[in-house]
């Protein structure tokens, strides 16, 4: 930094007032806040929004117009043609955004030091906004080049993906506000640097414009038993939990015993001499059975679905019996097969149904083709560098029941084990989720009003930002994302928001000092965003440049 910055081609004004949070601009004449070019950078003195610096002793400051006015003894006094002859004495509002070394790069986030009343106030040229994000960049010499200043130059502002994503992002705004190229421009740059990999999970096909690219991997899910399948195997106990919807006291003990048990026959069918697919207990050993589970203990007690879900009504129905006695289990218990009947027949309408049974592979073995997993394991393997994003298609997934929220929540569970191996350290990966205020819920409630919680996008957000795995959502309700996860991001890349209640969640999501800066989110242009980032200097309005590759999101005309 250096003090050219200042000059006199670009003066305005005189600090008049200092508060820990804004200072206020006496302009000696109106003719300081008229419109002029300076070396093919348009400023004006006067238009709310444009940035300014203050002249202190050993700092500048950084400040943003928020505010021009006159004072009410000479508003009487406006007229159309006199203002700019007469002798007003306009005053304005400025919030104060950092300070800067004059005789370094180093630059202060926030406030620590303040102008003195009388400094000096310039108009600030785009090239220093610029430069205040530029010297982060050069450190490692990697940008992305998504956006530019909103000024009439339209200068382009590299910026560091390390800052955008290294404490998770989010890209919010309404419809029709510019989400969707944002993301495809993100994309592009992904695709472009080939050096680091990103997974998307696309909720409406809106990004089939990536699909066939020679380094893109996608996977489908829908009805069709050519497309991907989640095998169930591979699901947590509580995610079957959250797809059959047990009540919590007379179904859901008997469902988990049924899962143990099922469990054991399969330890017992690979290790031992046992042929039968389901575990008998009616009037059974109970000491062989616990024996049974301690020496299988390991398996059992794994938090995956690894048995034959074919058998789990069977088995279920195995489960009720009476307590019996001290050696062995008792008969049958007609009052527990009575309360399990509706989960036995919920369970086999959802095994039988088309959407369920190809999606989570309820007919399929593990090494099928086209198993998810095996299909992810391929595409983060580290010898495999031709394929940079893996893009998981949801368009033809139904909606039915929470199986998109219990799917990506899978799939979310699977990247988070993955990455408190540290499999994700030296090389990281970004996850896109498009669409997020639909997976990202709470909770799902059941048929008896019980909230089921699906929280691994939460887990990830608040956990594995040091294991390299980074998340990147898309919405345009914040107000559905739990607060939880929207706490977590570092970077908003905020386009127009209309709705007061998503305003306040974006704003208590940021920190106090970027909170200003929202008041203009009503007003900005499609393309327009503002960002706001912890690793950023200040927030700023930038528009996001158009994207090659663009997404189907165009509403169809209704007269052509």
């Amino acid at each position: 930094m250096n003090k050219h910055i200042f000059t006199n081609e670009k003066f305005v004004g005189y600090i008049s007032k200092v508060t820990p949070s804004f200072s206020n601009i006496h302009f000696p004449t109106p003719k300081l806040l008229k419109k002029f070019w300076h070396y093919d950078d348009e400023l004006s003195g006067g238009i709310v929004g444009n940035y300014i610096v203050i002249e202190g002793e050993n700092y500048g400051f950084l400040g943003k117009l928020q505010e021009v006015s006159l004072p009410e003894k000479e508003q009487n006094f406006l007229g159309e043609h006199a203002f700019y002859d007469s002798s007003f004495h306009p005053q304005g509002k400025v919030e104060l955004l950092l300070s800067f070394n004059y005789y370094s790069t180093k630059i202060d986030k926030g406030l620590d030091k303040y102008p003195a009343v009388g400094s000096k106030v310039y108009l600030c040229s785009a090239e220093l906004i610029k430069t205040l994000f530029v010297n982060d960049v050069a450190e490692n010499n990697v940008s992305f080049d998504i956006a530019k200043l909103t000024n009439t130059l339209e200068t382009d502002l590299p910026l560091n993906p390390n800052q955008l994503f290294g404490r998770h992002c989010a890209v919010v705004g309404t419809t029709g506000g510019g989400k969707s190229y944002t993301i495809s421009r993100i994309l592009e740059e992904f695709l472009h640097l080939n050096q680091s990999k990103a997974i998307l999970i696309d909720a409406t096909g809106e990004y089939e414009s990536f699909y066939e690219l020679g380094n893109v991997k996608t996977v489908k899910f829908g009805a069709n038993d050519e497309d991907t399948f989640f095998h169930y195997s591979r699901l947590r106990t509580m995610d079957l939990i959250a797809l059959f919807r047990p009540s919590e006291n007379t179904q859901k003990p008997k469902l988990l015993d049924a899962i143990k048990s099922l469990k054991l026959v399969k330890q017992l069918q690979e290790n031992e001499d046992y042929d039968s697919s389901i575990y008998e207990k009616e009037n059974q050993s109970k000491m062989e059975y616990y024996s049974h589970l301690g020496t299988y203990r390991t398996e059992i007690e794994s938090d995956k679905s690894d048995f034959n879900i074919s058998n789990l009504t069977h088995q279920i129905g195995c489960e009720c019996i009476k307590h019996g006695d001290i050696n062995n289990f008792g008969g049958n218990d007609g009052s527990a097969v009575a309360n399990v009947r509706s989960l036995i027949s919920r369970i086999e309408h959802i095994r039988g149904k088309l959407e369920y049974r190809n999606i989570f592979g309820f007919n399929k073995q593990l090494n099928n083709n086209n198993e998810f997993n095996q299909e992810l394991e391929d595409f983060l393997d580290t010898t495999q560098t031709e394929k940079t994003l893996f893009i998981i298609c949801l368009k033809d997934a139904s909606f039915e029941k929470g199986l998109r929220e219990i799917l990506t929540n899978a799939i979310g569970n699977y990247l988070l084990d993955e990455a408190r191996q540290y499999k994700f350290k030296e090389k990281p990966l970004v996850l896109f989720v498009d669409e997020a205020h639909q997976f990202l819920k709470k909770t799902i409630t059941d048929d008896f009003f019980q909230d089921l919680e699906l929280d691994a996008f939460d887990k990830i957000a608040k956990e594995c930002r040091k294991h390299g795995l980074f998340l990147c959502i898309s919405t345009q309700n914040p107000r559905d994302i739990p607060v939880g996860t929207l706490s977590q991001m570092g970077t908003f890349i905020v386009h127009r928001l209309i709705n007061e209640t998503d305003r306040l969640v974006i704003e208590k999501a940021c920190s106090e000092g970027s909170r200003n800066s929202l008041s203009y989110l009503p007003a900005l242009q499609s393309g327009e965003a503002l960002l706001i980032s912890i690793e950023m200097p200040m927030p700023i309005i930038v528009k996001i440049k158009e994207p090659t590759i663009k997404p189907t999101s165009l509403t169809p005309k209704l007269f052509s």
